[in-house]
């Protein structure tokens, strides 16, 4: 079974409702689709983010792939991904993320083509769902609210999502709002769910040293589970870490500088920025290594990468702690059949093969022509700018 054609189409995947967060807001999202056709007549479906991966695919990776039998995942890897390049070559970062949407779609046909799920595929099931959280975006004030209503509002967000995610995870993001907002929010959704249902918040970044503190000192109380990325330094992270206790995670997958600062509890990857299944499989092994958590975040993935991020959740040992949840904040997942909603803390995925999912082709081509009328969206649709105190680089400095 050998590649015959590979086929990469961007689509603006527009949101139910704004997505609202420290650095930014937007109404939706540009995802690149792809489709391996192969001499035997099956398809694999791939998706990575953006629109530009779609040019990458199809002018320069899709043309050194056809003709290379499917099985052979190192070969498609070396052909799109060369080891000539020098460490930390920007584009390289850059590639890997499209080459995403290659990886997904050759383990799809893999998938398919032994007529298993793609969880056995990658080892079988570790649990019976892939756990995810309830999740949830900022209020965003521009709807008609005001600041005073943002604790009330979210904490209305909180009750509903975990009662019908069944979820015992809360995580929602902060420091979109002034930080005394912040403090009373939290104290909301604590009080709304109760004393058993962990909250974690993610600031994107977004606070100064002085406002994280606060923050921090201000929530001891609610018993926070974790705290992503509050500021913009590592050093920074290990500090609050040290000071307050609050587990702390980042979106930093070099180990290597991850080793200097060892109170950084966790790290968070997405599947395309990591390059694909594989290697998020063997991200999340080298942090267990480390001593560290590992899961998944939501980039606002339609139907396909969403698919992945199930089955990776039902292999991989590693993704324990529920990864993060947006399928519910997409207006269409481009997929036949009813969404895979959070449900009972997670997603099950359907016994077919590879990924489990078929593309609904009239919202494929629906949204295909949204993206050739409107262009890109995506989460900086109205950029917020940073706040006063916060620091003007993101160096990694010394504790």
């Amino acid at each position: 079974m050998k590649i015959a054609q590979v086929r990469a189409t961007p689509v603006a995947a527009p949101t139910t409702r704004k997505c609202a967060w420290s650095q930014a807001s937007g109404t939706g999202t540009t995802r690149t689709i792809v489709q391996i056709t192969t001499d035997t007549g099956l398809t694999g479906l791939g998706e990575t983010m953006g629109a530009a991966a779609s040019v990458a695919i199809n002018e320069r990776f899709g043309p050194l792939i056809v003709g290379v039998p499917v099985h052979e995942r190192f070969t498609i890897l070396r052909a799109c991904l060369p080891t000539s390049l020098d460490y930390g070559t920007p584009s390289h970062a850059v590639d890997l993320m499209y080459y995403a949407a290659i990886e997904m779609a050759v383990w799809d046909l893999i998938g398919k083509h032994a007529r298993l799920p793609l969880y056995r595929i990658l080892g079988g099931a570790v649990r019976e769902r892939a756990p995810f959280v309830s999740y949830a975006y900022a209020v965003d004030l521009s709807d008609g609210y005001t600041v005073d209503d943002v604790p009330r509002v979210t904490a209305e967000i909180a009750r509903k999502g975990v009662r019908d995610a069944g979820a015992w995870f809360f995580e929602f993001k902060v420091a979109r709002h002034p930080v005394d907002c912040d403090i009373a929010t939290v104290h909301a959704v604590r009080e709304a769910l109760g004393p058993d249902i962990e909250i974690g918040v993610d600031a994107n970044m977004g606070y100064g040293t002085d406002d994280a503190r606060r923050f921090l000192r201000s929530v001891a109380s609610a018993r926070l589970a974790n705290i992503e990325e509050p500021v913009d330094n590592l050093a920074g992270l290990e500090r609050l870490r040290r000071d307050f206790g609050v587990p702390v995670s980042t979106h930093c997958t070099d180990f290597d500088a991850l080793r200097a600062y060892p109170l950084i509890d966790s790290v968070v990857g997405a599947v395309d920025c990591q390059g694909g299944i594989a290697r998020t499989m063997s991200l999340a092994a080298i942090a267990r290594s480390h001593d560290r958590r590992y899961w998944l975040r939501s980039c606002n993935e339609v139907g396909i990468a969403w698919a992945a991020m199930v089955h990776l959740g039902m292999a991989c040992a590693e993704l324990d702690r529920p990864a993060q949840a947006l399928i519910n904040w997409i207006e269409d997942d481009l997929i036949l059949g009813e969404p895979w909603l959070v449900r009972h803390g997670g997603v099950r995925p359907p016994d077919k093969p590879g990924l489990g999912v078929e593309l609904d082709q009239d919202a494929f081509e629906h949204y295909a022509a949204m993206h050739l009328a409107t262009g890109e969206i995506n989460y900086y649709d109205e950029a917020k700018a940073p706040p006063v105190e916060a620091t003007s680089h993101r160096v990694v400095a010394s504790a």
